[in-house]
């Protein structure tokens, strides 16, 4: 199983030293709000920089200055609590084509993440989203500090199994009632639904002034539309619905071009509205992913 590899050393090594940015949530004391590593008025020490006009003098290094005559400024890491939740979209839809293992991906990347957000000892959860026949349900970890807690995410992930049929809106709507205060919000998705579903969730989040990132997370079979040809009945894995269809080049073709033009749909309404995106259309190159991509949502070295 892809998501186990989220729990293996050497997957969490790749992970040790990232940040996880943020812009519009982050509070310090000093009431500032930026993009990576916050210096502020904490009090744990980070960096030193060189004193400039207007600096705190009670945060000069006197023993750089008795040492080399230098004036020093001594900087500490700002205070701060920022909620995180991983959001992951376990659908039906999520599980097929079976081969791609996108709730693997999805799952593997989210919990990638979860550790990321960890680095500061922010809050963390994750929580999926499964359809019912009475609405969408919630399945969510409690909220986790430290990497040595990260472990405890493994029972959950391990049980989840993608089922149900997307209802991203209203499960939005569902988590927004819990009234938590702002702060981060991963989205991951293969956003297989109507494109007014996915777009009122993410306008409901940023107008609940969360900071939202999205991982648009679909397969390389779907993407590219890579079937054997011939004749198939296939049956929509949320709805139930069936329908007869010959596969063949074309129909590849055709495949990949409305996938593609599903990708493009998503990033241009993440662009549109500001929000951090990235796409993960490989299992088999997370890695490269992870590396390439993960900086798209605000991760730092």
């Amino acid at each position: 199983m892809l998501e186990q590899r989220a729990f293996e050393p050497e997957f969490l090594s790749k992970l040790d030293g990232l940040l996880l940015g943020v812009r519009r949530a982050r509070t310090v004391r000093a009431g500032r709000r930026t993009l990576g590593r916050v210096q502020g008025g904490g009090i744990e020490p980070e960096n030193f920089r060189e004193y400039t006009a207007g600096d705190d003098l009670r945060y000069l290094d006197w023993n750089a200055f008795a040492r080399l005559d230098d004036l020093t400024i001594r900087t500490f890491r700002a205070d701060r609590q920022v909620e995180a939740t991983v959001l992951v979209d376990a659908s039906a839809s999520m599980g097929v084509p079976a081969r791609d293992d996108k709730l693997g991906l999805a799952l593997l990347l989210g919990l990638g993440l979860a550790y990321v957000a960890m680095s500061e000892n922010d809050p963390v959860r994750v929580v999926a989203i499964r359809g019912d026949r009475g609405g969408p349900r919630l399945i969510a970890s409690r909220f986790y500090r430290r990497h040595e807690s990260y472990y405890e995410l493994r029972p959950l992930v391990a049980t989840l199994k993608a089922g149900g049929d997307t209802r991203l809106a209203a499960a939005v709507t569902e988590l927004l009632g819990e009234r938590r205060p702002p702060g981060i919000v991963i989205v991951i998705s293969d956003f297989l639904v109507n494109a007014s579903d996915y777009e009122a969730a993410l306008t409901q989040l940023v107008a609940a002034r969360h900071e939202v990132k999205v991982v648009h997370v679909m397969g390389e079979t779907e993407m590219a539309g890579a079937y054997p040809p011939g004749p198939y009945r296939l049956r929509d894995a949320e709805t139930g619905e069936t329908r007869e269809v010959m596969l063949g080049p074309a129909a590849a073709q055709a495949c990949h071009r409305r996938a593609t033009a599903h990708a493009e749909r998503v990033g241009s309404f993440c662009a549109r509205h500001g929000l951090n995106h990235m796409q993960a259309f490989s299992a088999a190159r997370v890695d490269e992913t992870i590396v390439r991509d993960f900086p798209h949502l605000g991760v730092i070295v």
